[in-house]
């Protein structure tokens, strides 16, 4: 089985090396792109707007098909062969903690870089105590699977309003995809909870709780129309100065 686990590929993992830290993301193929290959449905809560906007669309894998058949592939290896695609993956951050160590850097690893598999994220996180583990979200209740060494950030979509509040309330940060041009500020507040920046790195077990993880639309999310990419929802901008 090749490598899975990809190493400061983009450009917001980029960012966090120079934050000292060097992450690893994992990525399948999202929610059911793998099923006529043989793969299964990597995001059960995936909803229209975020199959339509999803960074598998985007970014260098938009460029390069092979990008996307190698995410396909590596979803399939896990449906047929779990116990060896685990031990591959394992070995992969075994590999990274010892890249970071060379580096001087703090090993970090994202799971599910584009898929929502809890169970694949908790066996990595107790097998390697020590290392930071994050994901993404849309699976409710959040917080119930979160561990020491292990953080949450709940993603917007356009169907779920009550599961965003419901895990602000509970202290997990809540990602929301904003229709603002990319030259122009976020807004201020989202449901009245500050927005801050989520561009600026991938490090999102660094912030702050009770906060918005405001981000800039990409690829085709630029075109949403379902209401995934936040445009006339309750939010504030800071007043002119």
């Amino acid at each position: 089985m090749n490598h899975l686990l990809s190493v400061s590929s983009d450009a917001k993992t980029i960012k966090g090396q120079k934050k000292g830290y060097l992450t690893g993301i994992l990525y399948l193929a999202p929610a059911d792109e793998s099923v006529s290959s043989g793969g299964f449905n990597t995001c059960p809560k995936a909803s229209a707007g975020c199959k339509a906007s999803c960074l598998f669309t985007a970014g260098r894998s938009a460029i390069f098909p092979m990008i996307n058949q190698a995410r396909i592939r590596k979803t399939v290896e896990l449906k047929n062969d779990r116990e060896g695609f685990l031990r591959q993956l394992a070995s992969d951050i075994s590999a990274l903690v010892r890249k970071a160590e060379r580096d001087n850097l703090i090993p970090c690893v994202r799971i599910n870089g584009t898929s929502d598999l809890p169970f694949l994220a908790h066996a990595m996180a107790e097998l390697f105590p020590n290392v930071q583990f994050y994901d993404y979200t849309k699976l409710p209740h959040p917080w119930t699977r979160v561990r020491k060494n292990y953080s949450l950030t709940f993603s917007h979509a356009e169907n779920n309003l009550t599961d965003c509040l419901a895990a602000l309330d509970h202290g997990i940060n809540v990602a929301v995809v904003f229709g603002t041009k990319k030259n122009e500020p976020l807004p201020k507040t989202w449901h009245g909870y500050p927005v801050v920046s989520g561009d600026e790195s991938d490090l999102r077990f660094l912030d702050k709780r009770g906060k918005v993880i405001g981000l800039y639309a990409k690829g085709n999310a630029k075109q949403d129309a379902t209401g995934f990419v936040e445009r006339n929802g309750l939010f504030t901008f800071a007043a002119a100065k």
